[in-house]
């Protein structure tokens, strides 16, 4: 099989140098291994060392698995920092941490990356020595690929794409043609094939569980003014800053907004940068109280549940995306990338990107419109979110 390796040739020449040996020892060694049949019941790992975004679209697959396989038992195997996602997911037994240097987005050093890495690996593989599984299936098809695990735990049928290396130690090795733009679920939908589940992205479910004891009385307090409906939410960070739009560009929308209707804004993130969008707006005496600022204030639970009484979320193209449009009427916008990662809602959703592989592909979620702006940050975007907010307004 003719393997394309994604990315430069400075990432993709170790590989193929790295995958001669580990095709000569899984030749020789791990595809030697005493297999058994596939159970009635399969117990599935499904590995994901992405981001929290990544693990929440992966959590879809889970009723899939289910529908096929009522009594399936599913774990996962996927980074510390999706464990706000993994850790109250009903489908899941167990969540197995192991922290991968290529998606690890922390400000510390490649070192104490490193370190935390071999850690979070002692611990894996000590858990997945005691296990034995009818599937293995990776959903990456970019870096931080967790084909190494195998050779540490048993796995009658391991599944995954080759464009990160290590594909020698699958049993199904799957690859992608180079320069084709398509939805990551598509990939998805490609592994479960393999384990006789069919799958369309069109008829993908989203969900998010939110527990039984997070309510309003747990959030009210935390916000710094009481939460009056209605109510849009921003959310302007991305892990990645360089896919984040200015300051002014929120600012105008919020001012406009403001000015037209009588919605609060709740800003969410991690950082001060709602602080700082705050500032920039310069609210009046008389605006300053429909100005939220929950940054750091709520649990990814708590924001589900403000979710669910929003008018619109605002976001970019991350996680708080993909998690509002379970919930409510979204705005997106995606500065890098494009159809690979549209939403998958269940509420209406408008987005902008500047993606240019994508523009003329269509796209299979009808609730999604979609429009191509070669830039983005833009006074022409702008007008169109603050329209598209103000049709529904809800007037002083």
């Amino acid at each position: 099989m003719k393997r394309y390796y994604s990315g430069t040739p400075r990432e993709t020449i170790p590989m193929r140098l790295t995958d001669f040996f580990i095709d000569a020892y899984a030749r020789w060694f791990y595809k030697r291994r005493k297999r058994g049949s596939i159970s009635a019941a399969p117990k599935v790992l499904v590995a994901s060392l992405g981001h929290m975004g990544d693990a929440l679209t992966v959590s879809y697959l889970f009723p899939l698995i289910r529908q096929k396989y009522p009594n399936a038992i599913i774990d996962v195997i996927t980074p510390t920092w999706c464990k706000a996602v993994n850790e109250d997911n009903p489908y899941i037994r167990q969540a197995i941490y192991l922290d991968h240097i290529l998606s690890n987005r922390a400000k510390s050093s490649n070192w104490q990356k490193i370190k935390q890495f071999y850690a979070t690996f002692k611990t894996a593989i000590a858990i997945l020595k005691q296990e034995e599984y009818d599937y293995y299936i990776d959903v990456r098809t970019s870096n931080a690929v967790s084909h190494f695990i195998l050779p540490f735990t048993k796995v009658k049928k391991a599944i995954g794409f080759n464009r990160r290396g290590q594909g020698g130690l699958l049993d199904v090795e799957l690859t992608l043609p180079e320069n084709t733009c398509f939805h990551h679920f598509d990939t998805y939908a490609a592994l479960l094939k393999e384990m006789d589940i069919e799958a369309k992205l069109e008829d993908v479910k989203p969900y998010f569980y939110i527990l039984p004891s997070i309510s309003w009385e747990t959030i009210l307090p935390k916000l710094p003014s009481a939460l009056e409906k209605p109510y849009i939410m921003l959310f302007p960070e991305t892990g990645e800053p360089h896919r984040q739009m200015s300051l002014a560009f929120w600012a105008d929308i919020v001012r406009k907004v403001l000015q037209e209707s009588s919605y609060s804004v709740v800003f969410c993130g991690q950082t001060d940068l709602s602080a700082r969008i705050i500032n920039e707006i310069n609210p009046s005496v008389g605006d300053s109280n429909r100005l939220l600022n929950a940054s750091r204030l709520l649990s990814i639970q708590e924001l589900a549940l403000v979710a669910t009484q929003a008018e619109y979320a605002l976001t970019l193209d991350s996680f708080p995306e993909h998690l509002a449009c379970i919930f409510c009427k979204t705005i997106t916008i995606y500065r890098v990338s494009g159809l690979p990662f549209f939403p998958i809602a269940n509420f209406s959703t408008l987005l902008f990107h500047g993606h240019q592989p994508s523009v003329g592909i269509e796209y299979v979620r009808k609730n999604v419109e979609i429009h191509y702006y070669p830039e983005t940050d833009i006074p022409e975007v702008k007008n169109k979110i603050a329209e598209r907010i103000l049709l529904e307004k809800v007037v002083s």
